[in-house]
């Protein structure tokens, strides 16, 4: 007579061993996705640490929606380029977005642009530093300044 007990251990063993290499597969799965998102936030509020980009004089230079605008980036931080996104508005709730240039600001840099942004009348400017990632897409840093500034007197 054969004893087939052997065999229903080793196969009862395999058994064992393979589900255990599924759940660490699947918690390995689960907390590799954990751990990236993690790093992804942080190398976005660290490239953001302490930058700020404000806007230091804005003029509207023509009534048909031509403003003038010096920014200043401020604070020591991440010492790469970090570029400005603009969003420009009048009290006639009218609004434009633009990116103020594509080779960014060093730290303790000043520039000044002009912009046909459409927006007749402007009075504020919200600046808000952007930066692009690996991927090469574009994240936001969490900080805006706001300018307001004069609007151009009407002319009856």
């Amino acid at each position: 007579m054969r004893n087939n007990k052997g065999l229903s251990t080793v196969v009862t063993t395999l058994i064992i061993i393979l589900l255990v290499l599924v759940a660490v597969g699947i918690i390995w799965g689960v907390v590799s996705n954990l751990l990236n998102n993690s790093r992804d936030r942080i190398n976005t509020s660290t490239s953001c640490l302490e930058i700020e980009i404000k806007a230091t004089k804005v003029v509207n230079t023509t009534t048909g929606g031509e403003q003038t605008i010096t920014l200043s980036r401020t604070g020591a931080g991440d010492s790469g380029a970090m570029l400005a996104k603009l969003i420009v508005y009048s009290d006639a709730n009218n609004s434009a977005v633009t990116n103020f240039d594509e080779v960014g600001f060093t730290p303790l840099q000043t520039k000044t642009a002009t912009f046909d942004t459409g927006v007749d009348n402007a009075n504020k400017v919200e600046v808000t530093p952007f930066y692009y990632n690996e991927q090469g897409e574009e994240v936001l840093c969490p900080t805006t300044t706001t300018y307001t500034f004069a609007a151009l007197p009407d002319v009856a």
